[in-house]
């Protein structure tokens, strides 16, 4: 069985909050009224990268991100056999 990937539909859902990995999210502007803050994400990475044009030798670094929440969108993805 084949299964081809399919472009994401036109009709995109967007949410102020939502629950992924037993962690709630919302979005920075749902939270104005709150005494709490729920909107902050955290990630680390690890990319080969050199330090400059002439250096041939591969080096893993790990990259963090820290950010906030700006938009939530729900994509449908259809697939077809």
């Amino acid at each position: 069985m084949h299964i081809m990937s399919m472009p994401p539909t036109l009709d995109a859902m967007s949410y102020r909050a939502m629950y992924a990995c037993n962690n709630h999210i919302r979005v920075a502007s749902a939270k104005e009224h709150l005494t709490t803050s729920d909107c902050g994400v955290m990630a680390t990475f690890e990319q080969k990268c050199i330090s400059g044009p002439n250096d041939q030798k591969l080096v893993l670094a790990k990259l963090e991100y820290v950010g906030r929440v700006e938009e939530i969108l729900e994509l449908n993805y259809g697939c077809s056999t």
